[in-house]
């Protein structure tokens, strides 16, 4: 394996063999594609789809810093033009912000001895016009973009015959929310409800950023009997890119 200064590699190599383990569970077929890949350094968009699966950025951090992977070259997933497209697609189903915005390519230096559940804004304070979401705590009054706030997992573990322990199956991010400085349970907000706080700038659908793409407004024209011409009755404002309109929120930070 190719070493790299960027990257724990004894950390690499644990999450490697955790993934191998998950996968000999799965499907011995998988895990011994899997396996014969890493053994040629052959970090493809297979490999890197696990490792976002399964939520190892570690992974995709060795494999890009290292270039054995051109991110733009076409998918072998037709549905996608490249597999950084695909992959970005694989993060956002598993709310993994972290590896969707290194990806993208607007985060900072991932850590790698550890995964950080943080949002990342897509602007840095040095601009003068930096957006910086906000979510005020009902209880104590601070935003918990700059507090902090608190999610919660639920991992499922199962017993390993060949490990000799109990490993993990499936990791979801449940819906919880608390606010860090106070501890008070949010009910009204989502992970995801404020990660999208997180990327307004970027299309909910195809996650353009809508500041590169372009916006679409759509005017729906009614017939007026009185003036004997069609007249404006309602606007509404689309990604360029895939025509998913935009949010309400989106609508109000862009001014439209």
């Amino acid at each position: 394996m190719k070493t790299s200064s960027i990257v724990n590699l004894d950390k690499l190599n644990e999450d490697i063999e955790s993934i191998k383990k998950i996968l000999y569970l799965d499907s011995p077929d998988l895990w011994i594609d899997f396996s014969d890949k890493i053994e040629s350094n052959n970090f493809d968009e297979m490999v890197l789809f696990f490792a976002i699966k399964h939520n190892y950025p570690l992974i995709i951090k060795y494999a890009v810093e290292n270039n054995l992977i051109d991110l733009d070259s076409p998918s072998r997933n037709k549905t996608f033009s490249s597999i950084r497209e695909h992959l970005i697609n694989i993060a956002n189903k598993n709310n993994n912000s972290e590896i969707r915005n290194y990806l993208l390519g607007i985060s900072d230096q991932i850590e790698t001895d550890s995964v950080s559940e943080k949002c990342s804004i897509s602007k840095t304070k040095e601009e003068s016009n930096s957006y910086t979401p906000e979510f005020i705590c009902p209880n104590c009054n601070s935003n918990i973009f700059s507090t902090g706030y608190t999610i919660s997992k639920e991992i499922i573990y199962k017993f390993s015959k060949e490990s000799n322990k109990a490993i993990p199956m499936s990791n979801k991010i449940l819906d919880s929310v608390s606010c860090s400085n106070c501890g008070t349970n949010l009910k009204e907000v989502s992970p995801s409800s404020l990660e999208s706080l997180c990327t307004v700038q970027n299309c909910t659908s195809c996650n353009l950023d809508l500041t590169t793409t372009g916006i679409i407004d759509k005017v729906k024209m009614v017939y007026d009997k009185e003036s004997n011409s069609f007249i404006n009755s309602n606007t509404s404002y689309h990604c360029s890119n895939c025509n998913k309109e935009l949010s309400t929120y989106q609508i109000e930070y862009f001014n439209l």
